[in-house]
Order: C-alpha cells, then sequence, then structure tokens
C-alpha cells in the first residue's frame, strides 16, 4: 500500500495561492497510479474560524482540486475542507477521491477542538466513515480526534485496517502527536499514518512531524518541519497476519455503539461488555 503525504506549508486563509502550490508541490514528484494521496487539515486556508474564508462555496472550490488531482495522477486524493455554511455554521471534513473522480468517502471530525471554539463554527460529526482502496480498509480522522482512541478503537470494530489522521497540529503539542499515533498503531493491531502541517499562522508555530507506524508500532518515517512530499509503504499482509496471529483485537471486551445525537448535536456512544460465559 503506496500512501503519498503532503507536509504543506499552508497560507493563512489564500485558497487560490494553497490550491496552486498543492498543484506545484505533486508536479515536482512522481506521483505512481495507484497510490494514495493525503494533504492536511484544512489544506486550502489553515485551522481557521473564519468561515468567510475557510467555508466553500456551492461549486465546492477546493473540493474540485483534489477530484482534479486524483483524476491526473490516477490517484486516491484525500484531503481536508470546511464545507458550505449553512444555518451560520460549517462542516469540518476530509473527503477522498477516487481516479474517476468519483466521491470515495466524506468524513466530518467528531472532535471539534472546543479549546479554540471549534465547536462553535463546526459542529461535531456524528459516525465513524470507512473506505476501501487497493483492498485496503480506511478510517480517516482528523487532528483532536486523535486524543479519544474510541473512535478508533470502534472503527477497527468496522473493520479498519488502517487509520489516516490529517491535522494542524501545533508543535507545543507536537511530542503528543506523535507518540499518540504510535499508540493508535499499536493498541488497534493497524498502520497509522498522520500529515500534519508545517509554516506558520497568527499565534502559532507547527513543525509538521507527519509520521507513520506500521500495526506493531514500529516507526516508518517520521517529517523534520519543511514543507516536503513524502512516500510510506505499509506491509498490509504483515499486518493481516499479525492479527490472525495476536489475539488482542479478538479479546475485546467492550462492543462500542453509536446513540442518537442529543439535543445539542454532540455525538454520543456508549460502551457496552461482552458477557461472560
Amino acid at each position: 500500500m503506496h500512501v503519498i503525504g503532503v507536509q504543506l506549508d499552508i497560507a493563512w486563509e489564500d485558497k487560490p495561492r494553497n490550491h496552486t502550490h498543492l498543484r506545484e508541490l505533486l508536479a515536482a514528484h512522481q506521483i505512481p497510479a495507484g497510490s494514495l494521496v493525503v494533504v492536511p487539515e484544512m489544506f486550502d486556508t489553515g485551522f481557521s474560524m473564519n468561515l468567510e474564508a475557510t467555508a466553500q462555496a456551492d461549486t465546492r472550490e477546493s473540493e474540485a482540486v483534489l477530484r482534479e488531482l486524483a483524476m491526473t495522477y490516477r490517484c486516491a486524493v484525500m484531503g481536508g475542507v470546511a464545507a458550505e455554511v449553512h444555518d451560520g455554521k460549517s462542516k469540518n471534513q476530509a473527503v477522498v477521491f477516487a481516479p474517476d473522480g468519483s466521491e470515495l468517502a466524506r468524513y466530518q471530525k467528531l472532535q471539534p477542538f472546543s479549546h479554540s471554539g471549534e465547536h462553535r463554527y463546526y459542529p461535531p460529526g456524528q459516525r465513524i466513515v470507512t473506505f476501501s482502496w487497493q483492498g485496503v480498509t480506511i478510517a480517516p480522522l482528523i487532528c483532536y480526534d486523535l486524543r479519544f482512541p474510541e473512535w478508533f478503537r470502534m472503527a477497527t470494530q468496522q473493520g479498519a485496517e488502517m487509520f489516516i489522521v490529517i491535522a494542524c497540529w501545533p508543535a507545543k503539542r507536537s511530542k503528543h502527536w506523535v507518540r499518540l499515533l504510535q499508540a493508535r498503531a499499536i493498541e488497534n493491531l493497524a498502520c497509522v499514518i498522520g500529515v500534519n502541517r508545517c509554516g506558520e499562522e497568527p499565534g502559532l508555530i507547527f513543525d509538521g512531524r507527519s509520521a507513520a507506524f506500521d500495526h506493531l508500532g514500529r516507526p516508518l518515517f517520521e517529517a523534520a518541519a519543511s514543507e516536503q512530499v513524502f512516500c510510506v509503504d505499509f506491509d498490509i499482509t504483515s499486518m493481516r497476519n499479525w492479527r490472525a496471529h495476536f489475539p488482542a483485537l479478538r479479546d475485546m471486551r467492550c462492543q462500542f455503539t453509536m446513540l442518537p445525537p442529543t439535543h445539542d448535536d454532540s455525538p454520543a456512544m456508549v460502551s457496552r461488555g461482552t458477557k461472560q460465559p
């Protein structure tokens, strides 16, 4: 499984510049057909609460760029965007397009970053999403989701073999970013890749550290702070063999089930213990 990550230095609230820059970065590299190309959360503006800058128009201009790249390179392409505005709010989403331009998946961030007030502008999603690429079941997640292992476990119970986390994760907490990515790989016997941004935005510095781990938690790649396009190959066969051999997933005693949305539109979840014989 060949994954190409783009650790992008995002220009603050400047969609045309970011669209052009992403095209130029990929054009400067060999992108093998059939790869999965991943760009960060809100790749077109940075992590802004300014909906006038971040939310897409009805034409979904940033999604059009991702679709165009998927068709150009004959790859699947995943990136983070903000949806159109409805009732004064948008949605922080990850979208995935196939080489024929069709939509493979659309995921809405389950855990808005309340510390920044994200939930007031981008309400939480309600469900885990998976999609299949090259025969692998993949779950996309976004940034702050990484701190909530229950969502990863739920996705694993739904068949996820690989997790892709896109982010605008700041340098001051980047040690957490790397270690949590590794933990999610170990816990779920899964392949994990995190694609972060680099550069600066008002009040924050981003040191990248996009990283990948195999199903044993072994590091496959970790980026420095500079903008870059990187490639990671995951051994899916070894991951599946390990899952068949090592009983950690079979020995789980909790099953997580989504409940209907609450009155504040927040996702709810219950943990159900399995009965013992």
